[in-house]
C-alpha cells in the first residue's frame, strides 16, 4: 500500500464520530475484543497489513482508520474488555466508547482466544454479558477467532460452545495463516449480514439505565432481630454505668 492511498489516525478515547447520513458498501467497522494486549495487537495489524498497534498496554481502547483493498475500515482494539477485573460502570463505560466509535454500529465483532485458554463457565458467562450489550443480533456479526501454534491443537468444550452459538463462524489463526484469506472471511460476514451493522445505542442506553435504576433504589431498612435488641439494651445499660462512673470520680477529693 502506498502512501498516497492511504490515510490513517490512531486515537485514544477520542470524542463521539458525526454520524453519517449513508453507510456505504466499502465502509467496515470492526471491533476486535480480547483480553491480551499482544494478541489484539497482532490481529488488528494482520487485517491491516500494517504495525498500527503496538504489542505494549495502550491507553485503553484505540481506533485506527485505514483503506485497505479498496474498503475504508474503522479498526476499534479492546484489549482488556473480556478481563475480569473490571468494575461493572468500567465496563458499560468502555462499551458505550466503543460503540461510539464504530459508529452508527460495528459491521463484525471479532472475539479473540487463544487455544489454550481455560475457558470456564464463568467466562462464557462473561462473554455472553459483554456480546448482548451490544445488540440482540450480535452473534450473526461476531467471529469467534483462536490462535493456534500449530494445525493440531484444539479448542476446550467451552469455546466450541461460544463458536456454536456465534453461529459457526470460527477462525484459526495460525503462523502460517494468510492475511488476504483472514480479509475475505471477514467479508463474507459482511456479505452474509447483507452489508447491515449492528444497532447499539438502544441496548447500551437500556443497559445504563437499568445500572442508574439499581443504584437510586434504596436500600432496604435494617430490622433488628430480639438478640439486635438485646444487644442494644446491654450497650444502653454500659453506657449509664460509664457516665456514673465518670461522675464520681469528677467528684472524687482530687477535684
Amino acid at each position: 500500500m502506498s502512501s498516497t492511498d492511504s490515510t490513517v489516525s490512531v486515537v485514544p478515547n477520542p470524542a463521539r464520530r458525526t454520524r453519517r447520513s449513508m453507510d456505504h458498501p466499502p465502509y467496515m467497522r470492526i471491533v476486535v475484543l480480547g483480553k491480551d494486549v499482544s494478541v489484539n495487537s497482532r490481529v488488528g495489524n494482520l487485517i491491516l497489513g500494517r504495525s498500527a498497534f503496538e504489542s505494549e498496554s495502550p491507553p485503553d481502547d484505540h481506533q485506527c482508520c485505514e483503506r485497505v483493498r479498496g474498503k475504508h475500515m474503522t479498526l476499534i482494539n479492546c484489549p482488556h474488555l473480556l478481563q475480569h477485573n473490571l468494575s461493572s460502570h468500567h465496563i458499560t463505560q468502555t462499551l458505550r466508547e466503543c460503540v461510539s466509535l464504530s459508529h452508527p454500529g460495528p459491521h463484525v465483532i471479532i472475539l479473540i482466544f487463544k487455544h489454550d485458554d481455560e475457558c470456564s463457565r464463568e467466562d462464557q458467562e462473561h462473554v455472553n454479558m459483554i456480546l448482548n450489550s451490544f445488540s440482540d443480533s450480535v452473534y450473526e456479526h461476531t467471529l469467534v477467532l483462536t490462535t493456534h501454534d500449530s494445525p493440531h491443537t484444539h479448542v476446550n468444550d467451552i469455546i466450541q460452545e461460544i463458536i456454536d452459538k456465534c453461529l459457526n463462524k470460527h477462525y484459526r489463526l495460525e503462523r502460517n495463516s494468510s492475511p488476504s484469506e483472514f480479509k475475505e472471511t471477514l467479508e463474507n460476514i459482511v456479505q452474509m449480514n447483507s452489508g447491515r451493522h449492528l444497532m447499539c445505542e438502544e441496548s447500551l442506553t437500556m443497559k445504563q439505565q437499568t445500572e442508574e435504576r439499581d443504584q437510586a433504589t434504596p436500600r432496604n431498612p435494617v430490622k433488628f432481630s430480639q438478640s439486635d435488641d438485646d444487644f442494644e439494651r446491654a450497650l444502653q445499660v454500659f453506657a449509664e454505668k460509664c457516665t456514673l462512673c465518670i461522675r464520681r470520680l469528677a467528684n472524687g477529693p482530687w477535684a
